[in-house]
């Protein structure tokens, strides 16, 4: 039996509304019937059938005029278990509008107990009744049909596919990633999500509370990578409105998720594409054929210019095509337009300027991409290097390479956030070999000890805010924490060591040290 006041809203459609006239809005509904003729003769009929609790009666007949007759149909009603009555009334019964309950019918209703509701198409009314407190078979098979000519008649863009679906569903439809992350719409609950985790592997429609709605959720398979979500939030959904929205969504993850193999096919094309022109371009030893140079252009790519080579290395094994773009909109999110390609480990990347730019602008490049880093670690967990400025096509293969070594680097150096840009990796290099010596190595322990108690959490400070060149605000990006947190530590380092950090000789005796305690 369904509540009265759930199926209100239900029942309204673009071309006919329904409205409580009179009575309670609380009766359940458990079944429907539709009777013709005038009141007082569909009051006789009512007298003679076995209406029951939970029986709908829809009036077929329009009503003109809510008089004595109609209040003996009340009470004939509410004597046969009768509690909601459909009517159409009647316009053409008064000159201007239609009739209405008079406040004695409408007290008459009320204490026996009986709803009055008022369509403008009974017979629409009647059989939308009969689907809701039904299976939901029927309309379910023709919102089936409805989907499923959608999903051959939409162009190959999802966009114009779900904005199409939203129009046949009534409602916006959701496309989540395997995790439940929203790909369009609004997200869904942590209860939601782990109930889509549990039916990770399954193929059939799942339903969940999730706050105020319910959601119908459907798997999208596309037989390569990670499966997606179809799915849409329902407002005290009945039965029937649960099992259309689940087959109408079946029907659409077929079409989404064809959609989405032909999408990846390209993006599989597209990265072979790029991958093999880098390979060619370091390949060419500064002597790239015309042909090269012509597709590189048409790629977009710039090599009469100033590159900085990036390497983003993923440290667990990832789909490097699906997530590419996660990476450029990191980039972009951070203030660099960078070039992008695929490689096994992870990604290449490069920014080009025209001018070659300053140490300012390349120490930018390096912030904007620890910004970017750290943007992605919550889903992607990466090692990435940064090589130094260099120019053209020999400069770019170059640079690339600086990267790769430097993410390598960087793959063991937790300390530095899994990140090393080679400008200051050379020079602490070159400091390391000068301080190589069996009488450095006791010295810079003994120097850094009073920073071992408390488990080395001030010595791992110190190293990540000399590498940083006492930058309080990347220092605490590195290692996690508030800037105030980093500047605490930092004044306990002072205090610990007798030092002033200010000092540049200082900052550089600590900076060595730290720097052969990592070795």
């Amino acid at each position: 039996m369904i509540p009265l006041r759930e199926l209100l809203a239900m029942l309204s459609t673009a071309t006919s509304e329904v409205r409580l006239l009179a009575g309670p809005d609380d009766p359940g509904v458990a079944r429907v019937l539709g009777l013709v003729g005038a009141v007082d003769v569909v009051g006789r009929e009512l007298s003679g059938t076995a209406g029951g609790d939970g029986c709908a009666v829809v009036l077929l007949t329009p009503v003109a005029r809510f008089d004595a007759r109609f209040d003996v149909l009340l009470r004939r009603a509410a004597g046969v278990g009768v509690r909601t009555l459909v009517v159409r009334p009647d316009p053409a019964a008064v000159p201007d509008s239609a009739p209405m309950p008079g406040p004695g019918t409408r007290a008459l209703a009320d204490r026996l107990g009986v709803a009055v509701l008022a369509t403008d198409d009974a017979w629409s009314t009647s059989v939308r009744l009969h689907e809701l407190v039904g299976t939901g078979e029927a309309p379910a098979a023709r919102a089936a049909v409805a989907v499923a000519r959608i999903g051959l008649e939409a162009g190959p863009d999802l966009d114009d596919l779900f904005r199409q679906l939203d129009r046949q569903l009534g409602a916006p439809v959701r496309f989540l990633d395997a995790a439940g992350r929203p790909l369009r719409g609004p997200g869904i609950g942590a209860g939601a999500v782990r109930m889509l985790a549990r039916a990770a592997g399954g193929s059939d429609p799942i339903t969940v509370t999730d706050g105020d709605e319910t959601l119908v959720l459907v798997p999208v398979g596309t037989g390569i990578g990670a499966r997606a979500w179809l799915g849409v939030g329902l407002t005290a959904p009945v039965r029937a409105e649960r099992t259309t929205m689940a087959a109408a969504l079946r029907v659409a993850a077929v079409a989404v998720g064809h959609r989405l193999v032909l999408t990846r096919l390209d993006d599989e094309r597209d990265a072979r594409y790029r991958t093999a022109m880098l390979d060619e371009l370091r390949a060419a030893d500064g002597s790239p054929e015309p042909g090269l140079v012509q597709r590189t252009l048409a790629a977009g790519w710039q090599l009469d210019a100033w590159h900085v080579g990036i390497r983003v290395v993923t440290r667990h094994p990832v789909d490097q095509v699906a997530l590419r773009g996660e990476v450029e909109v990191a980039m972009a999110a951070a203030g660099l337009e960078v070039d992008v390609v695929e490689q096994g480990d992870g990604w290449a990347l490069w920014t080009s300027d025209l001018d070659e730019p300053d140490h300012l602008r390349i120490g930018a490049v390096a912030t904007a991409v620890r910004r970017a880093q750290a943007a992605l670690r919550p889903g992607l967990d990466t090692a990435v290097g940064v090589g130094s400025v260099q120019a053209g096509l020999v400069g770019l293969v170059r640079t690339l390479g600086e990267a790769t070594d430097a993410a390598r680097l960087a793959g063991g150096r937790p300390e530095s956030g899994h990140f090393v840009h080679v400008d200051r990796l050379g020079l602490a290099q070159l400091l390391l070999a000068w301080t190589e010596t069996d009488t450095f190595l006791p010295a810079a322990e003994q120097l850094l000890a009073p920073l071992e108690r408390g488990g080395g959490a001030l010595r791992v400070t110190l190293a990540a805010y000399l590498d940083a060149e006492s930058s309080l605000a990347e220092t605490a990006a590195v290692l996690g924490v508030h800037r105030n947190t980093v500047a605490d530590r930092i004044a306990r380092v002072e205090r610990l060591l007798a030092v002033d950090l200010a000092d540049p000789e200082t900052r550089l005796a600590l900076h060595l040290a730290t720097r052969v305690r990592r070795e």
